[in-house]
């Protein structure tokens, strides 16, 4: 069966895993090689992100872009990276990450049959079914969401007081191993990164241009520590000259000699290893904690 035929058919939900085998208690319970879950929060039970019941101290810290933020106060639409160990069947937080692909002032507000699209820095944010705050140029908004090809796709959309900083997190798709030249459809000025690599995952923060962002600092990664074995939610890029591509916003890469395999519309669930798309080498470090989690 096809790539493209294989991961359309799986249920879409978000995790990161790092194997248990041979580990210390540390790295198991959340050291450099912790267990981690990313995606959406589709409601409140604790937190239930993509069907992961994920509990935690009331007053938890959150790390957040907006400020100040405990894991109490997240809501569904919230996008999350979480570091969490598992007892029994209860995934418990360590740490949170609230993941906002975009932050940043409205140039444009559009509508049509699809829903509304907004325009930030050059990037579009498509708003599909969502119930919305009234949005107008000029606004400052924060999108999390997923990113499919060039755009952010939705999830929650929250207008926010105008900052002296903007954000956008995304994959780097920049031809050249070593540079980034813009994220999405954001050209990034100001700090030029070196030593990137096509598919890592970089936050920019700096002041939003017409079209671009003008680069204060960077980071690179989602928990800025190491993960193993993943499971990861979200869209497929499209692959480049040398059949490179990324399932945007994981930092997991993966070439291919067959590019009309890779469906770039279909929201997918993969598995990865080490920063590596494909099943096999995550399922010979830990067989038995794939199928716990359906990824086989």
């Amino acid at each position: 069966m096809s790539w493209k035929h294989t991961l359309s058919a799986l249920i879409a939900s978000t995790f990161l895993i790092a194997p248990t085998t041979g580990l210390t208690e540390e790295e198991r319970e959340g050291g450099i090689l912790g267990t981690g879950i990313v995606g959406t929060i589709t409601r409140l039970s604790s937190i239930i992100v993509n069907g992961q019941r994920i509990t935690f101290p009331p007053d938890l810290p959150v790390k957040n872009e907006l400020g100040p933020l405990i894991a109490s106060q997240l809501v569904p639409g919230d996008t999350v990276a979480v570091v969490a160990s598992l007892t029994g069947a209860t995934w418990k937080a360590q740490n949170i990450r609230r993941i906002i692909p975009i932050i940043g002032p409205v140039s444009e507000v559009n509508s049509d049959e699809t829903g509304i699209t907004l325009e930030v820095m050059g990037t579009l944010v498509r708003l599909p079914e969502l119930t919305t705050p009234t949005v107008k140029r000029g606004d400052w908004v924060a999108i999390s969401g997923l990113w499919q090809d060039e755009d952010v796709v939705a999830t929650r959309v929250e207008v926010i007081p105008p900052r002296q900083h903007a954000v956008i997190t995304g994959s780097n798709l920049s031809v050249g191993a070593s540079r980034i030249s813009k994220i999405g459809n954001t050209l990034i000025a100001g700090i030029i990164p070196k030593h990137i690599q096509p598919g890592d995952v970089i936050q920019v923060t700096g002041a939003p241009e017409a079209g671009s962002i003008h680069a204060t600092s960077l980071e690179t990664g989602i928990f800025g520590g190491e993960v193993g074995l993943v499971q990861a939610e979200g869209y497929l890029s499209p692959p480049s000259s040398t059949g490179l591509y990324t399932l945007l916003g994981s930092g997991m890469v993966a070439f291919t000699n067959q590019p009309d395999m890779i469906d770039e519309t279909a929201k997918v669930l993969v598995c990865g290893y080490n920063g590596k798309l494909g099943s096999d080498p995550a399922k010979a470090a830990n067989p038995e904690l794939l199928e716990k989690l359906g990824c086989r």
